[in-house]
């Protein structure tokens, strides 16, 4: 690998690093302007001079969607009063599409690079849970509280939030490497059953439950079942197949030990709960359960009624990404002038802030994207090997896990969702290129 081509995957890598980055290296210009992004411009840069060179410019996974829906969204800048937020965004959106067309451009058709940067891509989700674990363990001994953001106890017992805003954005960040590395494991390929790979998998996993985010953790729950859903559904197919699990005395064993414990741990925490009620209501002050407080979840309770209302008093014509807030805000009574002044009124639910952003009508493409998105890699992973096809499963996967964490908080934009995408497209585009084509010829040769 050349210079040029290492100096590109070193950025890329540390589009990786820093896509979760809120707190951390960013600079306040009005809108958050995050190092990611900065990065991301010297690939798209790249891109646009390979392009001149006189290579054509691959079309992304969805790219025609996106650019669509990016035209509705600069259609509608002028709806909002503080129009300049709208533009921003649009300049955001328009900057996760670019970043789409130069992974594709600059990494898809070099296998070598994209081995090396779908790894790094994993080592970049395990790098910041092992921040999130030393984030809450310092406080704890003593040591300094490293971009802690919230407390369960002041000062001395941190809720991780890694460089992120808040703990349920660590969690959604999160979500997106811990389930792609899970569908990995469960493909089946030796490298991922790896001791090396099932510590990365230990590692976030214990991240995800010190954030102590309840929609986080609900999804960590729904990730660890799947293994035993698709055991159960062999047998629900197949009953003979459990003939198939060969009975020894270690898995008698272990079955018997897991029951035991299990059990043990049940009774435990029932007589913890019942001495140590204050601290229960600690961890779930918050939510409204045991007559504890809910602010948070009615906040985003109001703010995804905001969102629907908004869509309901204009079905037609859309707010765009920057004008929801002004939206939910003025319905609470406000009317934001500048960036701080909307950060607290941002929709909820991102395919409901998609709709309101961009009309009934208008939010047709973006939908489209979402379908094709997640159907191309499905369909063509049925006709590739089984590393690559395991490789498209795991990102579509976890995308299907992003964006159902992403109806219970933040916005549409967040950095690290479209760097999956763009991840995703670069895989889509390689797997495409070296096996759909095959299967086209093929096709058309036998018609």
């Amino acid at each position: 690998m050349n210079r040029p081509a290492n100096f590109l995957v070193a950025i890329a890598a540390a589009i990786f690093f820093t896509s979760s980055f809120d707190v951390f290296l960013n600079i306040d210009a009005g809108p958050n302007l995050r190092i990611a992004q900065l990065l991301g411009l010297i690939l798209i840069a790249a891109a646009a001079l390979k392009s001149r060179l006189g290579l054509s410019l691959q079309m992304p996974l969805g790219g025609h969607f996106l650019a669509a829906w990016l035209a509705v969204q600069l259609a509608f800048v002028p709806v909002a009063a503080f129009w300049e937020k709208s533009l921003g965004y649009c300049i955001w959106l328009a900057l996760n599409i670019a970043l789409s067309f130069a992974f594709v451009h600059l990494f898809s058709n070099n296998a070598a690079q994209m081995e090396k940067l779908l790894r790094l891509y994993l080592v970049s989700f395990v790098f910041i849970a092992c921040f999130g674990i030393l984030q809450f363990v310092l406080p704890l001994t003593g040591g300094p509280a490293l971009l802690v953001e919230q407390w369960w106890l002041p000062g001395r017992v941190p809720r991780v939030n890694g460089f992120s805003f808040e703990p349920s954005y660590y969690a959604t960040y999160l979500i997106l490497g811990l389930t792609c590395l899970g569908s990995l494991r469960r493909s089946g390929a030796r490298e991922f059953r790896g001791w090396k790979w099932s510590l990365a998998y230990l590692l976030m996993i214990a991240a995800m439950v010190l954030c102590s985010s309840r929609i986080g953790i609900a999804f960590l729950v729904l990730e660890l079942l799947i293994a035993p859903f698709k055991w159960t559904w062999r047998i629900i197919r197949s009953p003979r197949s459990v003939l198939a699990f060969r009975v020894s005395a270690w898995r008698i064993m272990a079955i018997a030990v897991t029951l035991g414990l299990t059990y043990s741990a049940f009774l435990q925490a029932t007589q913890w709960y019942a001495g140590n009620r204050d601290a229960v209501a600690i961890i779930v002050s918050g939510t409204g359960l045991l007559g504890t407080a809910s602010h948070s979840v009615d906040e985003r309770e109001d703010h995804l009624d905001e969102t629907l209302r908004t869509i309901a008093d204009h079905p037609w014509m859309g707010q765009s990404l920057g004008g929801v807030t002004e939206s939910v805000a003025g319905y609470m009574g406000m009317k934001p002038m500048n960036f701080d002044e909307t950060k607290p009124y941002e929709g909820q639910s991102v395919f409901a802030e998609a709709v309101a952003a961009s009309g009934l009508p208008g939010s047709i493409p973006f939908f489209c994207f979402l379908v094709v998105s997640l159907a191309a890699p499905i369909r063509l992973a049925s006709r590739t090997p089984s590393a690559q096809a395991a490789w498209l499963r795991a990102l579509t996967q976890s995308l299907v896990f992003a964006w159902a964490i992403l109806q219970f908080n933040q916005n549409i934009l967040r950095v690290y969702l479209w760097v999956h995408v763009a991840v995703l497209a670069a895989v889509y585009a390689a797997c495409k290129h070296q096996y759909g084509d095959v299967e086209e010829s093929s096709a058309a040769a036998g018609g």
